[in-house]
């Protein structure tokens, strides 16, 4: 927390706000890495010996983990073993002044550890808690594991990702742990505003759940049920609300994806295809027709793509007002000049290497956000937030690590 007489980096839009994460993997972290990197001070507990299982996430090159060094960015890193009572301590004292405490543990093994809300609000009233699990604190799922690939099938994505006549289809990225991220870093600016400026200055749980998180971003498709009774369908890559909208393969082998649903879009899409009798044609003259009947049109489409280069239709396309865009895969987008001019991959310094990485975003005016740090090595801060924050000696230290809490 910021006190009075503080020195303040009004730079940073989150400097002096204070997180302490008991967190793994993708969710939380996520919510803890944005914040990092908006000036928030992030305290990351490991537990020792093992550390983090981010840190065996997908595969390492020259010991380097991609995931572990983009998630655990801007943070300081601690080793501490909260399942015991002396590791809750250590905890406790880090609280005393957080702002912020990030956990994603199964629910209920928190409480079964001795560490309830009610404690934690009992050290600090102000203590803003943020608790991501698979199926959210409360109903019969809640205590059960919760993945982001089983949550990507049980909200409704997968069922309706794929090609129609094809199985149902998971994202390669964690689509699920990542929409559960940016939602809990959004409530917990909500719940930050209403303590420090329409509040009374007290904290409140958040409850994230994985599920709920990715459900909600699929659309009505409740509304749309009850009002027609149909339910989502796989569609490749057309869609239910408008048409035309595919990807389309060009002369030399690439792919680019078009988007003309509006009505004066597809006018102008059809005159540069050579088909402007479309325009009146009752399969095609608006949104709805065209939907119903979009194997037909995208016939007339592909068959005109297909006769042109990516470069050659695209400037074709360009040129006459209709939204075109290619398929790029990552080579393209660190070559391509907008994503350069954007800064959307920057380099970062780790340990004399130069190393790329998504920056940060959203990009912000008067207090952008920045890189100071990719993910460190285990416990890095050890002796910084031991030592130097809660005062304790040499001696002690070497103590906890051979009871195994640090």
């Amino acid at each position: 927390m910021v006190m009075s007489g503080d020195k303040v980096n009004k730079n940073n839009a989150l400097e002096g706000l204070k997180v302490v994460e008991c967190a793994t993997v993708i969710a939380a972290p996520l919510c803890g890495r944005m914040l990092a990197d908006f000036g928030a001070e992030v305290i990351h507990v490991e537990t020792p010996v093992k550390g983090d299982h981010l840190r065996n996430f997908g595969f390492e090159v020259d010991g380097i983990n991609p995931w572990w060094k983009s998630y655990s960015r801007n943070k300081k890193l601690i080793t501490l073993n909260i399942s015991k009572s002396k590791g809750q301590e250590i905890l406790f004292n880090l609280l005393k002044d957080a702002d912020i405490f990030i956990e994603n543990f199964r629910p209920g093994r928190l409480e079964d550890w001795g560490i309830s809300i009610e404690s934690l609000f009992k050290i600090n009233p102000k203590l803003i808690i943020v608790r991501v699990s698979g199926y959210g604190q409360t109903g019969p799922y809640s205590d059960q594991p919760g993945f982001g690939t089983l949550m990507e099938a049980m909200s409704g994505f997968a069922e309706m990702t794929g090609e129609h006549d094809g199985m149902p289809t998971l994202p390669q990225f964690p689509l699920a742990d990542t929409c559960a991220g940016f939602y809990a870093a959004l409530a917990t600016m909500f719940a930050v505003y209403n303590r420090d400026i329409v509040g009374d200055g007290k904290g409140q749980v958040i409850d994230v759940s994985i599920w709920e998180s990715l459900f909600s971003i699929l659309g009505p498709n409740a509304l749309v049920h009850n009002l027609t009774g149909l339910a989502p369908k796989r569609m490749g890559n057309r869609a239910p609300t408008s048409a035309p909208r595919n990807t389309y393969k060009t002369k030399d082998n690439r792919w680019l994806a078009l988007a003309g649903a509006t009505q004066t879009t597809a006018i102008r899409l059809f005159e540069v295809i050579g088909h402007p009798e479309l325009i009146n044609d009752p399969r095609f003259n608006n949104n709805s027709n065209r939907v119903l009947n979009v194997e037909e049109l995208d016939v007339y489409i592909s068959d005109w793509i297909g006769k042109y280069s990516l470069e050659e239709v695209s400037k074709i396309l360009h040129e006459n007002a209709v939204p075109v865009g290619p398929v790029f895969n990552i080579v393209d987008i660190m070559e391509n000049a907008h994503a350069k001019a954007r800064e959307m991959i920057v380099e970062v310094d780790d340990n004399g290497l130069k190393l790329p990485t998504e920056s940060v975003f959203p990009k912000m005016s008067r207090t952008p956000g920045k890189i100071k740090h990719l993910g460190k090595e285990m416990g890095a801060d050890n002796i910084k937030i031991f030592t130097d924050r809660l005062g304790m000696s040499e001696e002690e230290i070497n103590n906890l690590k051979k009871e195994g809490i640090i």
